[in-house]
């Protein structure tokens, strides 16, 4: 029954791999891929992402299936990470607004969490994953979670680009001022900030 998980895990790798193909080629010859306007490039690239992610829970559950639920400490562990991760993605696309999260001009989003990290929405989907992985006690799920942040990566250097031809000399400041995903800047500036709430 292992070449179920196995068979799964690599259908979901091909829209995955599908959407890496088509963030490179972006980035080397800006296409319109991504950021997109709404049109049929926008379309493709979100339903080969949505295919990969739904994909990874899909490959989760077969996981659960195949080789049974495990111990509890992988869900004591496992599902307040997702939840978690969830509540923290949707705050970050709050604060960034839906205009904005469709790569809408309606202002340059440095505050709240957009202080931490210029990705915040990333760095909490990635959290899931990571979390999605520890209840489905699979390496093919930390795996394709570690598709998922090369995927969000190819995502932010598109979106850097037209972020800085669209906001100038604004958008290159807040780059050199606060990460792309984390580093020890955003565990400073959390610091920081809870202390100042003390």
């Amino acid at each position: 029954m292992d070449h179920v998980v196995y068979i799964t895990a690599a259908i979901v790798a091909v829209p995955g791999a599908l959407l890496s193909g088509i963030l490179i080629f972006n980035l080397i010859r800006p296409s319109g891929f991504w950021p997109a306007d709404p049109d049929w490039r926008r379309d493709l690239t979100l339903w080969l992402f949505r295919a990969y992610a739904f994909g990874m829970v899909g490959v989760a559950g077969v996981a659960l299936w195949v080789w049974g639920l495990g111990q509890w400490p992988r869900y004591a562990i496992g599902l307040p990470m997702m939840g978690g991760a969830y509540a923290l993605s949707l705050w970050a696309y709050k604060g960034l607004g839906k205009d904005n999260t469709y790569f809408g001009s309606d202002g340059l989003v440095t505050g709240g969490l957009y202080a931490y990290s210029r990705n915040p929405g990333y760095v909490a989907s990635l959290a899931a994953a990571l979390g999605l992985a520890v209840v489905a006690g699979s390496v093919i799920v930390l795996a394709l979670a570690g598709g998922l942040l090369a995927i969000y990566f190819l995502f932010a250097l598109n979106e850097e680009r037209w972020l800085a031809k669209g906001y100038g000399t604004a958008f290159l400041r807040y780059m050199v001022d606060t990460p792309r995903f984390v580093d020890a800047r955003t565990v400073a500036r959390a610091r920081e900030d809870l202390l100042a709430r003390l």
